[in-house]
């Protein structure tokens, strides 16, 4: 529901947009996959959550940021290589990710201990998805700078399809779960039990989750349209912005800082306590974005002294 009523609040938009010729076909494309990367994201988190705690999830979550950075580092050598020049893998370009990922760990780990899960494994889907989706949202964001709004409407569409997808599919998903002895059978005859209790949708056994009791409540109409429309379809458009600007690599370290204000707000507004760990978790956080900016910042191009044309140009 989340995901229907962001991609719903930005469809005027994406519509005119279309109508206006302000996103072109093949932005419309790119958009559809990188929808499909965001979604892949989403639906690994939502399935992984079946078996593993949130903690952990968050941390396997953070490593988007190390994947993109290794990515991008290829993509660059890799271009450097195609076009004649001797380039090679720079780790230093890995040094911010993997400092912010440890301020994650820090802060939502907090000594937890316990066996590995099936859960584990498939939340890995999650920083393959997420950083995929930086990485072609960045190439769109390049061609098409106006597109903003309308690739966010597309990639919200294509999450809000796959989750009704995992909801058709959710007992199926539960029940091999409980099976492989990754979630317990009460979960499985939950989940399946919620699923019979859907409405009958119009195509033959195709059901449609009963929204009465978010309906029936007002702090959870409330929280959906929140979460839904500020903090998914506003911050997906606002990112799509920022990313005209803001480099995917940077971008993934500085969305690092997400636990961090969690946290924050939590000790503000909820009365939690913020503690010694989530401070040098903020440390780690926090320098590690600073790092990536003074790299970015103290970075130069290697230039031919004969032709003075750049060998390697930091994109």
């Amino acid at each position: 529901m989340q995901f229907a009523l962001a991609a719903i609040s930005l469809l005027p938009g994406t519509i005119n947009a279309a109508l206006n010729g302000s996103i072109s076909s093949e932005t419309a494309r790119g958009a559809l996959v990188c929808g499909s990367w965001v979604a892949f994201g989403y639906l690994g988190q939502t399935v992984g959550l079946m078996t593993t705690t949130p903690s952990r999830a968050c941390v396997i979550c953070s490593l988007n940021c190390i994947f993109v950075a290794i990515v991008a580092e290829l993509t660059r050598v890799d271009s450097a290589k195609g076009r004649g020049y001797d380039s090679d893998f720079d780790l230093r370009k890995l040094i911010p990710a993997l400092i912010a990922v440890a301020g994650v760990a820090i802060i939502e780990l907090k000594g937890a201990a316990g066996n590995p899960t099936l859960g584990d494994l498939i939340c890995f889907s999650q920083p393959i998805g997420f950083g995929m989706g930086y990485l072609q949202l960045e190439e769109l964001m390049k061609k098409e700078p106006a597109a903003a709004l309308p690739v966010s409407g597309i990639k919200l569409a294509v999450v809000a399809l796959a989750a009704c997808l995992l909801f058709e599919a959710s007992p199926h998903v539960a029940s091999d779960l409980a099976t492989a002895g990754g979630v317990g059978a009460a979960a499985a005859t939950a989940v399946e039990g919620a699923r019979q209790s859907s409405l009958l949708g119009v195509l033959g056994g195709f059901k449609l989750p009963d929204f009465t009791p978010i309906l029936s409540s007002p702090v959870a109409l409330g929280a959906i349209c929140y979460t839904g429309i500020v903090t998914t379809s506003l911050a997906l458009w606002v990112e799509s912005i920022a990313f005209q600007r803001v480099k995917a690599t940077d971008a993934s370290v500085i969305l690092t800082t997400e636990p961090l204000f969690a946290a924050a707000t939590s000790a503000v507004l909820v009365g939690e306590r913020f503690g010694v760990s989530d401070a040098i978790g903020a440390f780690f956080i926090v320098g590690a974005c600073i790092y990536a900016i003074k790299m970015e910042d103290s970075s130069k191009e290697v230039c031919s002294e004969e032709t003075k044309i750049c060998v390697v140009e930091e994109l």
